[in-house]
Order: C-alpha cells, then structure tokens, then sequence
C-alpha cells in the first residue's frame, strides 16, 4: 500500500514530511517577494528549493492550494504574535496602541513573508473578478479593530465617530507603512509605530 501523504488528515505526517512541507512553503515565500507572484510558478519554486516540480505537487495538489497554505501561515503567525500583546492591555486605549505596535513590530521582522504576502493579496482573483485574499483579510482586521474602538467608545475613553471610517483609516494608515517598510529594510520600524500610536491617540481620545 501506498504511503504518499495524504494531507486530509488520513495519517499523520513522518518528521521528514513535515519538514519538507516546510521548505516548500519557505521557498514560495521567497520566490513571491523576489519575482512577484505573477513569476512565481511551481518551476520556479522547485528551483529555489532544489528539488523537483513533482515533489512540490507531491505535497500540495495544486499551486492555488500551495498559496492558500502560505497565506494561511503567515496570517496565522501574525495572530498568534498580536493577540496576546493586545488581550494583555485592559482598556481600549492600551489595546489599540498595542493593536498598532504589534502589527508594524510583526512587519518590520518578517519583511519577506510580508511582501510575498502582500503581493499575493494584491494579486489572487476570484473566477468574477474579486480580489480573493483582500476580501478575506479586511472582514477579519475590521471585526477585530472595530471591537477595540467600540469599547473604547462605550467606556468613554474614545470620542464620538463613525467606527468603520475610523477602523479603515486606521487599517490603512498600518498598511501604507507596511509596504513601506517591506520596500525600504533599513527603516525603523520603531519610530514608524510611535507616530501612528501618537496619531491615533490624539485622533480617537475623548476630550
């Protein structure tokens, strides 16, 4: 009988499996930030990794489900590094500074997942036209920034505004220097996080 993988969970996957997957995520990362995701075929790919295209094929049954495993894990660890920074604070005030510092700390050390991320996004459309993982990612990031403002308003630390305007102002102001941190390495991201946490502060506080 056969032992191919079986990624529906059939059989647990050997260590060898596991690591394997691994790198052929990595190297899709890699490939997407350095040619673009237009460029970035299963050949190419196999190429940076060293092995077959075969073996890419082997592990994920199509590109498609190769890019929603690798959008799947990065989105995945940027959660797992903001969550806590931001359940940890009590009031809003505090969850939004580090709802803002947590999203550009994650960007500015993992600038190529980022950009590959960003790439994707920016590029994977639905069969009528829709941007695939745009959609996707702003319900999620709208829900969550929005409970944080809606808290804020509710406990009379944050003024009276529309809170979808303000949550898209905000994701968007993340975003712009996200991508500007992703084309520029050398930039503090530090400082970058600062400014939008004195921005919004001064733009969201009750007076």
């Amino acid at each position: 009988m056969s032992t191919k993988y079986i990624p529906d969970g059939q059989r647990s996957p050997t260590f060898t499996e596991v690591a394997r997957r691994a790198q052929i995520i990595t190297c899709t990362i890699e490939t997407i930030a350095t040619l673009g995701y237009a460029q970035a075929s299963l050949e190419q790919i196999a190429k940076r990794a060293g092995i077959r295209k075969g073996l890419i094929t082997y592990y994920f049954k199509s590109r498609e489900a190769l890019i929603e495993q690798v959008v799947t894990e990065i989105s995945t660890a940027g959660t797992h590094f903001m969550v806590p920074q931001i359940i940890a604070e009590s009031t809003a005030t505090g969850r939004l500074q580090a709802y803002l510092r947590s999203n550009i700390a994650y960007i500015a050390a993992h600038r190529m997942p980022m950009a590959a991320l960003i790439d994707i996004v920016l590029s994977v459309r639905t069969k009528d036209g829709r941007l695939r993982y745009l959609h996707r990612s702003e319900k999620t990031d709208m829900e969550g920034l929005e409970a944080i403002l809606r808290q804020g308003q509710n406990k009379g630390e944050f003024r009276a505004f529309d809170l979808h305007a303000m949550a898209v102002t905000i994701r968007g102001a993340i975003d712009a220097v996200g991508r500007f941190l992703v084309v520029h390495p050398n930039l503090d991201g530090e400082a970058y996080a600062q400014e939008l946490v004195t921005l919004f502060d001064r733009a969201t506080r009750k007076e």
